[in-house]
C-alpha cells in the first residue's frame, strides 16, 4: 500500500506568505503609486515601500517572534498602498498576504521559530485591553513617521518635520511595546506546560505534569482563574492537585479587582488554536 506524506504546516504557510509576498512585490503598487507624485516624493515611496518589501520578505524567511511584530505592522500599510494605487494585483497579493500573517497559523509558525529543544509553542490571544491602545500606538507611528517624510520630500516641512520628530519619539518605545503582543505564548514541554504572558502575568507561570489534575477545553472561565486578558470564546482550564502563587500584571489584578498575586487551584488561558494546542498537551 502506497504510503501518503504528510504536509507539513509549517513549510505550507511560509511558502503560501512568500508567494503571495513575491506577487505583491511583481505588482509593486508603490512603485504606481510614485509615478503620481513629484520626483521627490515619488522617490521617499519608492525607498519605503521596498524597505517594507525587504522586511516582510526577511520575516517570513526567518521565523521568529520579531518577524511576527514586523510582518503584522507592515501588512496592513501594503495593503493600503495597493488600494491607493488601484493595483488589482497589488491588492490580490496585499490582501492574501494580510489574512495569512494575521493568522493563529503563522503566529504560531513565527513564535515556534525561537523555541529551545522540545519546545512547542502556542501564540496566546490578544488581552482586550490592550486592543485600542496598540492599533492607535501603531497608527500614530506610521502616520507620523511615513507622513513625515513625504510631507517633507513635498517641501511641506512646517508639518513635515513636527510629525516626523513625533514618530522618531515614538520609534523609541511603540515598537518595543507592539513587540509584547508577539512574545505571548503557551510553551508545551516534556515535564509541563508554561505560560508565558508577561502583558497579563507579572512572572512566568509554571505548572508540572505531576501536579496537574486535568486540563480541558472551555467555553468560559467559569470558576477558574481567568488569565486569558478578558477574551471570549473556547479557552483552555487547567486545574491543579494543589494550589500555586501567580503574579498578576498591574492591569490583570486591576481588571479581577484582586491583589497582585494569587493562589490559584485552577486557571484559563486562551491560545489562538485551542484544539492544536490541547492535542499537543495531552
Amino acid at each position: 500500500m502506497p504510503q501518503v506524506s504528510k504536509v507539513n504546516p509549517k513549510t505550507t504557510i511560509i511558502a503560501s506568505t512568500l508567494a503571495t509576498w513575491i506577487l505583491l512585490g511583481v505588482a509593486a503598487p508603490w512603485q504606481q503609486l510614485a509615478d503620481d507624485y513629484s520626483f521627490s516624493v515619488g522617490i521617499v515611496l519608492t525607498v519605503w515601500g521596498w524597505l517594507f518589501f525587504l522586511a516582510v520578505a526577511i520575516g517570513i524567511l526567518v521565523p521568529s517572534p520579531i518577524s511576527l511584530t514586523v510582518t503584522k505592522g507592515i501588512t496592513p500599510l501594503t495593503l493600503l498602498c495597493a488600494f491607493l494605487a488601484t493595483s488589482p494585483i497589488g491588492i490580490f497579493g496585499a490582501l492574501a498576504a494580510f489574512i495569512i500573517t494575521w493568522s493563529a497559523l503563522f503566529a504560531d509558525v513565527m513564535v515556534q521559530g525561537s523555541a529551545y529543544g522540545e519546545e512547542t509553542r502556542f501564540a496566546l490571544r490578544t488581552p482586550v485591553p490592550h486592543w485600542a491602545p496598540s492599533v492607535v500606538a501603531w497608527g500614530l507611528l506610521a502616520g507620523s513617521f511615513l507622513g513625515g517624510t513625504l510631507l517633507i520630500a513635498a517641501s511641506n516641512y512646517v508639518v513635515g518635520a513636527p510629525l516626523l520628530v513625533i514618530g522618531l519619539v515614538l520609534a523609541r518605545t511603540v515598537p518595543r511595546r507592539l513587540h509584547l503582543l508577539s512574545r505571548r505564548w503557551l510553551v508545551i514541554v516534556p515535564a509541563g506546560i508554561v505560560v508565558h504572558d508577561h502583558l497579563v502575568l507579572a512572572e512566568t507561570m509554571m505548572n508540572m505534569r505531576s501536579k496537574i489534575l486535568s486540563i480541558t477545553k472551555v467555553d468560559v472561565s467559569g470558576e477558574t482563574a481567568d488569565f486569558t486578558g478578558g477574551v471570549a470564546g473556547p479557552r483552555i482550564a487547567v486545574h491543579l492537585t494543589e494550589s500555586d502563587k501567580v503574579a498578576l500584571s498591574k492591569i490583570t489584578a486591576k481588571t479581577l479587582g484582586t491583589a497582585n498575586a494569587l493562589h490559584v487551584k485552577a486557571f484559563s488561558f486562551a491560545p489562538r488554536r485551542v484544539d492544536a494546542a490541547l492535542a499537543a498537551i495531552r
